[in-house]
């Protein structure tokens, strides 16, 4: 399984958001939270490249048609390294993208409910640096 890559919506990346986290993760942000072309080539130049240097044979690599997807340096690279990149047919995401529905989807609001909860525990906002996990959260789940 591959590290994680959390994209925060912010102007600046602090270390204490990153402390803790999970061995390999890699952390970037950007104005609007979402995958840009510098995070995807980042992310697949960080993570998936040197992971798949560790396998032998070709290799998919599969993305969802975003216009930040579409990289020729990332393509490039991804044939010289004997990995077959295929996008998505867009308009599609639904049927595509399981794990968004899932995974992800439980994960957001399980999050959420762990939020909510911290919330009405600590009466204010939630800096992005503390980790949620203490016995009666973890029950709330």
């Amino acid at each position: 399984m591959l590290p994680p890559y959390t994209v925060f919506k912010a102007d600046n990346l602090w270390s204490t958001w990153m402390d803790h986290g999970p061995e390999g993760a890699r952390y970037n942000r950007t104005k609007s939270g979402w995958f840009d072309k510098n995070i995807f080539e980042d992310e697949v130049f960080s993570i998936i490249i040197p992971y798949a240097k560790k396998l032998n044979g070709p290799l998919i690599l599969i993305g969802d048609n975003l216009d930040s997807h579409v990289s020729l340096r990332v393509i490039t690279e991804c044939r010289e390294k004997n990995i077959n990149f295929i996008p998505l047919p867009p308009n599609n995401t639904h049927l595509t993208q399981p794990l968004d529905v899932s995974v992800f989807r439980p994960l957001k609001e399980a999050r959420r409910k762990l939020l909510h909860i911290h919330k009405q525990k600590y009466k204010g906002a939630t800096k992005r640096d503390i980790f949620i996990h203490d016995e009666e959260n973890s029950r709330a789940n």
